[in-house]
Formats: C-alpha cells, structure tokens, sequence
C-alpha cells in the first residue's frame, strides 16, 4: 500500500481504478471500504483486476486510522494525503495518479451493490466508451429515507431542459479514463465564490462533450444521508449556483 503527501503515480496496469474520497467520516469509513472491496472481489471474479485510489483530504485522526489501517487495503492501492479542501480536486488528483482504463468515483460513506464495478466495465466494453454510467437504483437511508430510479439520457424520460433545475446523476460516475482527463471537475469550495454542485456541472459539461449518461442496470449506490454537514447541504445553505457549463451555450447538443 503506498502512502503518500505528493505525487505517486502508479504503473498503468490495473483494468479499474476505484477513487474514493474521504475527509472527516471517521468509523464510516471502514464498512464503505468493506462494500467497495465487495466490488473488487466480485470484478475479480470475472478477470479484472482493480486498484484502490485514496485521498485523504485534511482528515481528521479517526478518519486516518480507520483508512490506513483497513484490512481490505492491498499493497498495491494508493492512499495520498492532500489539503485540497475541495472535492473536485481530489477526485482529479486521483484520476492523475490511477493507473486503470477505467474509473469509477466513489464517496467515503455510501455502499454500493457488488455487481457495480464489473457491470459497468462489461457495458462500456459493450456499448463504447463515450458513455458514463450511473446506478440504476438509487437508495438514500440516515437522515433521509427514499429510493428512486436515475434517468438514461437515451431514454424517454430524459429530458435536456430539466438540467436548468435539475440534476439527474449522482456523483457516482464510471467511464473510461479519458472521460475524467477530457473533463475534469471543477473546484466547489463552499462559501468562496457561490459556486457549487461540481457533480451537476460536470454531468452538463460531458454531455456538451459529446458523452452520454447512461444506467447500469441492476446496480445499486446505497447513499448516506446525514442530518446535517454534508456537502450538497452545504451548498444549499449558502444559496449556491452551478457553474456556466457549455451544455446551456446556444447550439450544445439536445438543448
């Protein structure tokens, strides 16, 4: 397991790199590491070989002991240290330093069905690579108690406008790499410029790419909601908007 505060890039071996964040979720941290090596082992199973790509952003000690010292870890994995502060920038700090074809994001308390990774890798390899792939069920427990279904872009229920208001995809997001590379996220920090919801303007700007959304059918992302503390409420506090994303410019694809 390399532990790092700097770069650290890894041979461009594994088929998939998971990237996950955490900053302060403490004992949450160890059954989402659980889930997502439940992942691992399943994709395993069908020939792929998965690393793990962590980013410790200004953690809190509970939330370094609880990662560092995972059993699911492998010696192979990466953990970096930053001070980004910032979601988007850890999420690019760690697709620069994956080595995988693939990447999958994930947040450092939900859990996710066990077909996630392996599912999504057999769709882009059956569907291309210019298609991002969400869970099909979504399933929110803790504060908030829902399930619902997310949106295909290819699919009736999609509609292009609605992006004005709404945003259709969760955060989890699974592609090939050049999809993270050609598009990276854009720095959110809360409260410094109003800017927020960096999944929402990332989701707006790959489809100005040329990408399209699409759902893994038969997954699963079991989502924490907490009481309070989170990001997205956060951003919901602070009264925070979306940045300009080429998909509302005149003449962006299905507007």
């Amino acid at each position: 397991m390399k532990i790092s505060q700097g770069v650290n890039r890894a041979p461009r071996t594994p088929d998939v790199s998971a990237v996950i964040t955490f900053h302060a979720e403490g004992v949450l941290a160890h059954p989402t590491l659980h889930s997502i090596e439940r992942c691992r082992n399943f994709a395993e199973e069908r020939g792929l070989s998965v690393e793990f790509v962590i980013t410790l952003d200004n953690a809190d000690a509970e939330t370094r002991r609880v990662v560092t010292q995972h059993p699911a870890l492998r010696p192979n994995d990466q953990i970096h240290e930053v001070s980004f502060r910032d979601l988007s920038s850890c999420r690019n700090f760690a697709v620069a330093q994956s080595g995988g074809r693939y990447i999958g994001t994930f947040d450092g308390d939900d859990y996710f069905s066990k077909n996630w990774i392996a599912t999504c890798v057999e769709r882009i390899r059956g569907d291309g690579g210019k298609n991002i792939f969400h869970p099909e069920l979504m399933l929110a427990f803790g504060g908030w108690n829902a399930y619902w279904w997310q949106v295909d872009q290819l699919e009736e229920y999609y509609r292009p406008g609605a992006l004005l208001t709404t945003n259709y995809w969760n955060a989890c997001a699974f592609a090939e790499r050049e999809v993270f590379e050609n598009c990276p996220y854009q720095v959110s920090r809360v409260g410094e410029a109003g800017f927020g919801f960096e999944d929402w303007h990332w989701n707006c700007e790959t489809i100005a790419l040329g990408y399209v959304h699409r759902l893994a059918r038969g997954t699963v992302r079991f989502e924490r909601r907490k009481e309070g503390g989170s990001l997205n409420i956060a951003h919901q506090q602070a009264g925070a908007v979306i940045r300009a994303s080429r998909f509302f410019d005149k003449g962006a694809p299905n507007v």
